[in-house]
């Protein structure tokens, strides 16, 4: 059921229409989502890491020409396989069912939570709460945490709804408070459990 696609680092993978529906399952590595606005312009929708499932995850069709994914690790291997598969495979397997709807509902958990931050939080807790994200991805807890390098000014400031001179000013103001520091080009935050506590009660 399932086709595989590798690709190394600054490919652009561009998916061919499809009659069917699909979903995808990145098995390995990192991907930017990438639309391209009436303008011709790059903007940033998502960061896709390995174990991510996206596509028309909601059985509904949400594709769009106007998209195609950048690959920004060394290597990355996708997974394809089509939306009525699933759908059989799902009426064979109730176990396989149950997991998939829980994973669907934490997805769409991911998303309102997104859209909470947008419109109700201010720009450096959304930063904050980005760099969380990437944290919690890597599994990591306590310690130092480097920001990948792909992740750029620019990016951050799309994926946080605001502008990329915001952004520099709420890193600048980061690091006067010693959360983040800026060694050899590698932005670098300090101490991953403080950066959490700041946003722990942050409703």
């Amino acid at each position: 059921m399932k086709k595989f696609q590798k690709s190394k680092k600054s490919e652009i993978i561009e998916l061919p229409y499809s009659v069917k529906d699909r979903i995808f399952f990145l098995k390995k590595g990192v991907l930017k989502l990438i639309r391209i606005t009436e303008d011709g312009e790059e903007v940033l929708q998502d960061i896709i890491q390995k174990g991510d499932l996206f596509g028309e995850i909601g059985f509904e069709n949400n594709s769009s020409a106007s998209e195609f994914m950048k690959v920004v690790s060394e290597e990355a291997i996708l997974c394809m396989f089509y939306r009525d598969r699933l759908e059989e495979i799902m009426l064979q397997k109730p176990d396989f069912a149950i997991t998939y709807i829980k994973f669907i509902g934490f997805q769409f958990t991911k998303i309102k939570n997104s859209y909470k931050n947008i419109l109700f939080k201010d720009a450096k807790t959304r930063l904050i709460l980005l760099f969380i994200t990437l944290i919690e991805s890597e599994k990591i807890n306590n310690g130092q945490f480097i920001i990948p390098k792909y992740l750029t000014q620019k990016d951050m400031a799309q994926l946080i709804c605001t502008t990329r001179q915001t952004v520099i000013s709420l890193l600048h103001e980061l690091q006067k408070e010693q959360l983040v520091s800026n060694i050899d080009n590698n932005m670098i935050i300090n101490d991953v459990e403080k950066l959490k506590k700041l946003v722990e009660n942050v409703k």
